[in-house]
């Protein structure tokens, strides 16, 4: 490592260098999901719509430039979703001068499994959690309310509910680059597992829509599957004197 030691102006110009290349596949990611902007709103809304009722099986906006606002967000959100491997390529880039060279061949599984893993947590909040969530909050209460509910609010929390989802479920990759630089050890996550569960359960009441107790559950036990998932991988990517 001690032959790529670069002083902090070149740390900061490779920055701004990954920010910039960054900006540029995003944008060009843009031009791509605001072309299938219509589709890809179409497909966010049927988790709703499967739960309207016939006679409110709409979704509304009040405010005349709402609509192009929200499928302008829903495009540069779709946009960075799309071009996350190529962010993921700009981070290692970044911080590869900081590794030792038998660190650098996990170039290639930190790409993939960090790319499947918010993809995963993407298909399991939009398959699993909303549908849950969204029939309880529309159910809630008594049948004399009916809903009236914009495209806008509806989107705006759906997105953060998906990217939180995805977030999340990127726990595994996270604690093992903790774990290779030496801020988490192996032994030490393994006599916090009762008090990480609970900080696990609080996450999810925190990321779920709903009080109820089966969304946050539902979203609960998955994120301790994460984090045994998350020890086995310390324990395979991590030499001996790492995990102590």
């Amino acid at each position: 490592m001690e032959e790529q030691k670069l002083p902090l102006s070149e740390h900061f110009q490779q920055l701004r260098l990954a920010l910039f290349k960054s900006l540029i596949a995003v944008l060009l990611g843009f031009c791509i999901t605001y072309y299938f902007s219509d589709s890809i709103v179409h497909f966010l809304e049927q988790p709703i719509l499967d739960i309207l009722p016939p006679s409110h099986n709409k979704l509304y906006f009040t405010g005349i430039t709402d609509k192009f606002f929200t499928y302008f967000r829903i495009s540069i959100y779709s946009a960075i979703a799309l071009t996350l491997p190529y962010l993921l390529f700009e981070l290692w880039k970044f911080v590869s001068p900081a590794l030792y060279p038998s660190e650098k061949r996990f170039a290639v599984p930190f790409l993939f499994f960090a790319t499947f893993a918010f993809a995963l947590g993407l298909a399991f909040g939009f398959y699993l959690v909303i549908p849950h969530a969204y029939r309880f909050l529309i159910q809630f209460g008594s049948d004399r309310e009916q809903p009236l509910i914009t495209l806008k609010d509806y989107l705006s929390l759906t997105i953060q509910l998906l990217f939180a989802m995805g977030m999340v479920f990127e726990l595994p990759i996270v604690i093992l680059l903790l774990a290779k630089v030496g801020v988490l050890k192996l032994a030490t996550l393994r006599q916090l597992r009762s008090s990480i569960y609970v900080a696990l359960a609080i996450l999810a009441a925190v990321i779920t829509p709903t009080p109820d107790a089966f969304t946050m559950i539902m979203t609960w036990i998955p994120l301790c599957l994460l984090f045994e998932f998350s020890l086995l991988l310390v324990k395979w990517f991590s030499s001996p004197h790492e995990q102590h």
